[in-house]
């Protein structure tokens, strides 16, 4: 056997280059298989083709160096002419078939793919309109239709608070990313971080209340182009010759202000009721510290509900309106275990990331609870964000927002927000928590 392999090796070449060229036929013609052999039968084909030619190339390399031992260079020389010749003539042959083969169009079908999975991401892609429920949101809902029209509401939660246990007040104010940032920006409403107080749309935007605590200090002016009412006063009608309600600083006490700004419809009733939803809301926030003005009800009031019972994570995103091209999200997860959550913002046109964000994973051991994670908020200082893009400065240092990237205003772009979840425990994997797209702005910036 040994002899006959070495001096007549031709039968082990026809046999590799008929199975070479048989392998081929799935390949050229797929659709001569059953429906659920076809997604495998390319990589079959392709390991019996290269197998194929990797035996005939081994057993021409053997054979030559055999007979190039023995001196017998001629034979040799023709033993490797044959050997191409058998290969090129299957090459040939596979040619001709391929040319009349029924092969169909991987590029148009990728593309077609490609093309038909796009339009899905499209379709699929959510508004950042979530409502979010952590004490950082920016963006409250109010229902102004059953508040009054003729005075402004008595606030006696805040009045109480200030009158009693100011230090409590204050310190509420100061450690609340909601409050902090704009305590004393009378221009608060034209810039990113403040809180904006929604009425239901219906049929186009009544308008938005902006709202911002302002206390004077040392020298400081009253806050200008504000009408300073108290609460419990009559509603300030619009000034003669203006169509927007003015802009309002109800005084909490000499020094403290709460400011609200209208801006939308110049119709009055719709404002007023609007301005009287909007100071409810506030005085509902702090109706706890009102009744247990104490260092445990304010941590309470500050973190907000962490829990929620639920099977499934979520991920919501808010962009606040008129901040345009900025974002707050919070994602309701939990992993079981220690770990780090890594949010990654993945571009969906060139699918290129964009931005990530690290901070460290909150758990239980019940498995019908998830804990709520704000998004700035649970990012650490002292954690590195990587950006791809973004420019620092775009949004001041302590918004509770953040932004995807610079750009003109109103420059839309999809994105993909994926939440991961890395173990502590090098021996488990990273898993992939949730997965949401929406359409998202760039943020101009200052």
């Amino acid at each position: 056997m040994k002899n006959n392999l070495i001096t007549q090796p031709r039968t082990w070449h026809y046999i590799c280059c008929t199975v070479a060229l048989l392998a081929c036929l799935p390949l050229l013609w797929p659709r001569m298989l059953p429906r659920s052999w076809r997604a495998d039968a390319p990589d079959i084909a392709g390991a019996l083709v290269l197998g194929s030619l990797l035996l005939s190339l081994t057993l021409i390399i053997i054979t030559s160096i055999a007979m190039l031992l023995r001196l017998r260079n001629l034979r040799t020389l023709v033993q490797l002419f044959v050997w191409m010749t058998l290969w090129g003539v299957t090459a040939g042959a596979f040619c001709v078939l391929a040319y009349f083969a029924d092969v169909p169009d991987i590029s148009r079908e990728s593309a077609t793919a490609a093309t038909n999975e796009q339009e899905e991401i499209e379709q699929t892609l959510s508004l950042p309109t979530d409502e979010l429920t952590g004490p950082d949101s920016l963006c409250i809902p109010i229902f102004p239709k059953k508040y009054a029209t003729d005075t402004i509401y008595p606030l006696p939660n805040l009045k109480s608070l200030e009158n009693e246990h100011s230090d409590i007040l204050r310190a509420y104010i100061e450690t609340s990313p909601r409050w902090s940032l704009y305590t004393g920006d009378s221009t608060f409403y034209a810039k990113p971080g403040h809180v904006v107080m929604q009425p239901p749309t219906t049929g186009g935007i009544p308008g938005l209340v902006h709202v911002a605590f302002h206390r004077l200090v040392g020298g400081d002016r009253l806050p200008s182009g504000y009408l300073i009412v108290r609460p419990g006063d009559p509603m300030p009608p619009t000034p003669a010759g203006s169509e927007q309600v003015p802009d309002l600083a109800v005084e909490l006490s000499p020094g403290h202000y709460l400011l609200l700004a209208w801006r939308g419809t110049s119709h009055t009733e719709t404002a007023h009721r609007a301005l009287n939803a909007a100071l409810v809301s506030v005085d509902s926030m702090v109706r706890p510290l009102a009744e247990s003005p104490t260092q445990q009800t304010l941590q309470q009031v500050l973190e907000g509900r962490r829990e929620l019972e639920a099977s499934e994570p979520s991920f919501l995103l808010s962009e606040p309106p008129s901040q345009f091209g900025t974002y707050q999200a919070e994602a309701y997860i939990n992993p079981g275990e220690p770990g780090t959550c890594i949010l990654r913002i993945v571009d969906l046109t060139s699918n290129t990331s964009l931005r990530l964000f690290s901070f460290p994973a909150q758990f239980s051991k019940n498995s019908r609870v998830l804990l709520r994670h704000d998004i700035p908020g649970s990012i650490p200082p002292n954690l590195l964000t990587a950006s791809f893009g973004y420019e620092p400065g775009l949004l001041p240092e302590k918004a509770p927002l953040f932004a995807i990237r610079r750009g003109a205003s109103h420059q839309t772009f999809p994105v993909a927000f994926e939440l991961w979840f890395v173990p502590s425990d090098a021996s488990n994997n990273e898993r992939l928590l949730i997965r949401r797209c929406f359409m998202v702005q760039a943020c101009e910036g200052s």
